[in-house]
């Protein structure tokens, strides 16, 4: 295991294209919880792939206690406000990123600043993704699904295989 709880797999160290990680953003909170619970989804949807690590994190800062190399490629997943009806996804590259995800986070580092770090230091050359689910606009502490009806889940399975067979 790694993070709090999500499984690690490691099949794809040798592939030329580096290894992918898949990382869901949060806290136990409310509609920030959304990333979290979007990434165990995920990692019990993919746990038959030798090809990803799926991790939850506290924040963005915390993709460093991995052992990340410039050839691997990085997957995000949070919760976003604004753009748009609860479950709505969105994919950013780091540089489309909406200004108000840029300048405000609750992890500390946000995550624009964090991927400025990455990008400095080198990592993830083969690239970054971030992907947003729009949260509930009543998303309160007692959330326990993903929040994604089943076509929502499915857009975001294909989202994320689609990301995974591109590299």
């Amino acid at each position: 295991m790694t993070g709090p709880g999500i499984a690690r797999q490691d099949g794809a160290a040798g592939r030329p294209g580096g290894h992918a990680y898949l990382f869901g953003l949060g806290s136990p909170h409310g509609g920030d919880r959304l990333g979290w619970l979007a990434a165990e989804w995920l990692g019990d949807a993919l746990r038959e792939r030798n090809d990803i690590t799926v991790a939850r994190l506290d924040q963005p800062v915390d993709l460093f206690l991995h052992a990340v190399t410039p050839r691997d490629r990085l997957l995000l997943v949070d919760a976003m406000r604004g753009q748009g009806p609860p479950g709505t996804l969105r994919s950013f590259a780091p540089e489309e990123l909406p200004q108000a995800a840029a300048r405000l986070s609750s992890h500390g580092l946000d995550l624009a600043s964090t991927l400025a770090l990455v990008e400095a230091l080198g990592l993830f050359r083969a690239g970054i993704r971030i992907i947003g689910i729009e949260m509930p606009a009543d998303a309160g502490p007692e959330m326990t699904a993903p929040g994604l009806d089943t076509a929502q889940a499915r857009r975001l399975h294909a989202a994320v295989l689609s990301w995974l067979d591109a590299g």
